[in-house]
């Protein structure tokens, strides 16, 4: 018999996984939880679930017997392994303080040649075109982007693109939360695809490396992913109190066209006429609460990087930063997608001082 000091010590050793509670207590009811979908889309016996929660959009839910697999807390963004430890993984070292903006080989100022394409575009159309160039090509099969559900105004959901068709009609920014991983787990469990491609915010991209490096990763998903594109993101907003509330009480929701964010303003448009021009600050309420934690502006773990600062109106600004994302970038050039200048990023330029300042936060922790 063990004795009461080893027996305890024995206990103490015990392995606990870590299971759906974990992540509804470590994540969810701390307001940490991004909305990705990750943990619903990998979920083995599909008894994760999301409930629409009135003010905060989509969280997961446990609609079934857990199975203890554990897959839901470790592809979940917010939790281990972290940003540096992945970005070792992925690029071999970690980002200096010289490197606010994270690891990469070129940046770029890009714009889609395809009048079809600048007409959706929120900016230059670069990532529209990067992912129509690759379903074209036969590089990727399809794409898990963003789209907009069809009964409710701007209000984003998971779409998974097969066509460059499908592509135009997901074209755009939104500024709520798409569980674009619902999308990635239709392309490998209902069409298994082998070739995926992927647009997310810094956080979803966070999750697809935990699929492809993490030591609990879903590699049947993370494999399947041949592109990850980041958008730039300084934060995000609740479906219901930006669009519903703030955006409705200004504006006729069907009428809308476009929604962009540049020099520091919130603007909202229909057609030709700007509803809503306000400074960023006076959304601010509104945003999700899990970007408090967020320390990633440019999405510094994605093949390629995008977004609008730091380019010419009309132009998008790309940060390539893989051997995986020169290539679709080369290729997007050499048949015509888009058309591409290098950029120099000035140290005293906007991506800079947004990307300092969002790394801030984990200096300052």
């Amino acid at each position: 018999m063990l004795s009461g000091g080893a027996e305890k010590a024995a206990v103490s050793k015990v392995y606990r996984p870590k299971i759906f509670a974990s992540l509804i207590t470590e994540v969810v009811k701390p307001g940490k939880c991004v909305g990705c979908g990750a943990c619903v889309a990998v979920c083995p016996p599909g008894v994760v679930k999301f409930k629409e929660v009135p003010g905060k959009d989509e969280q997961p839910i446990l609609a079934g017997k857990c199975l203890l697999c554990e897959f839901c807390y470790y592809q979940c963004p917010m939790t281990a392994p972290e940003e540096k430890e992945l970005e070792a993984m992925i690029f071999g070292r970690n980002s200096s303080e010289m490197e606010p903006f994270g690891i990469f080989m070129k940046a770029y100022s890009v714009k889609a040649v395809k009048d079809e394409i600048l007409k959706v575009a929120s900016d230059g159309g670069a990532v529209t075109a990067i992912l129509a160039y690759g379903l074209s090509e036969g590089l990727l099969q399809g794409a898990a982007v963003a789209g907009v559900r069809k009964d409710m105004p701007w209000k984003p959901e998971a779409k998974l693109a097969l066509t460059v068709e499908d592509l135009l009609e997901a074209a755009g920014t939104k500024y709520s939360v798409a569980p674009v991983f619902l999308a990635l787990g239709e392309a490998v469990d209902g069409y298994s695809l082998e070739k995926v491609g992927f647009v997310g915010t810094p956080c979803q991209v966070r999750a697809v490396r935990k699929m492809q490096y993490g030591a609990h990763g879903a590699i049947k998903y993370g494999n399947r992913v041949k592109l990850t594109i980041g958008l730039f993101c300084s934060e995000n907003f609740y479906y219901d109190t930006l669009i519903k509330e703030f955006v409705a009480s200004k504006a006729d929701l069907s009428k809308v066209t476009k929604f962009y964010i540049r020099a520091g303003k919130f603007v909202v448009e229909a057609g030709e006429e700007k509803v809503v021009d306000v400074k960023i600050k006076e959304v601010k309420s509104y945003a999700r609460s899990n970007c408090e934690y967020c320390t990633d502006f440019a999405a510094n773990l994605a093949d390629i990087s995008a977004g609008n600062v730091d380019s010419p109106k009309g132009w998008s600004t790309v940060i390539v930063r893989t051997e995986a994302g020169m290539k679709f970038l080369e290729g997007a050039v050499e048949k015509g997608w888009i058309e591409a200048k290098p950029l120099d990023i000035k140290p005293d330029g906007i991506l800079v001082k947004l990307a300092s300042r969002k790394r801030g936060k984990e200096e300052a922790k």
